[in-house]
């Protein structure tokens, strides 16, 4: 993959294809958007060429879904870019890594995107030195992931409790349930009804 020294291409957003979309909380959205607005487009955009020629498409994104709906908002039709060679699979790492890394993102993208990841074969300790998390984090999502936990999946899906939680009940054996629910309590990680939907779930 090459990534160094290069150039910057404007490019129309109608031409880029979004091949892994993914919601986006509204409070992240409009710090974008905001941030465009007031400072300007901070980093482009990274795309790869498309190769299929009947599309309407040029490019495939890699990075930077937010940053395209930002400039669609604002009424922009082209957007900055750094057009990169890659494969199918480099491309679909990269854009893995990124959203993994990035501050604002929904439990239930990190957890399916850890979970490409894995499927990658990439170690917990690359992922977690990849999008800077800690590896003994890392392994408890991919605890959650191997063991179908789909109780708990769900929970956090809907966001009933926090990924983090979720992560701690299913490493925990029964005699430390409860501390882990106590220490979440403490953290205000687990109040009111999210701390009766989490023992719902444990005594089940």
């Amino acid at each position: 993959m090459v990534t160094a020294n290069r150039p910057i291409s404007l490019l129309r957003l109608d031409a880029i294809n979004i091949t892994n979309p993914r919601a986006r909380g509204k409070k992240s959205f409009q710090d974008i958007v905001d941030s465009i607005k007031s400072v300007g487009l901070k980093r482009p955009i990274t795309v790869t060429t498309r190769n299929v020629d009947e599309s309407a498409f040029t490019h495939d994104l890699v990075c930077g879904q937010g940053r395209i709906e930002a400039f669609r908002l604002l009424g922009q039709t082209e957007i900055p870019a750094f057009v990169i060679e890659a494969t199918d699979a480099e491309a679909l790492l990269k854009g893995l890594v990124e959203n993994c890394a990035r501050r604002y993102h929904t439990a239930y993208d990190l957890l399916r995107d850890i979970g490409r990841l894995k499927e990658s074969n990439y170690s917990d300790a690359d992922i977690a030195e990849k999008i800077g998390l800690s590896t003994e984090y890392v392994r408890g999502v991919s605890r959650l992931l191997s063991q179908g936990e789909q109780r708990l999946l769900r929970a956090v899906d809907s966001g009933q409790i926090p990924l983090s939680v979720a992560v701690d009940i299913s490493s925990a054996d029964e005699p430390r349930i409860q501390a882990v629910l106590q220490l979440a309590y403490q953290k205000n990680q687990l109040r009111g009804h999210k701390l009766v939907i989490a023992r719902r779930l444990i005594e089940n």
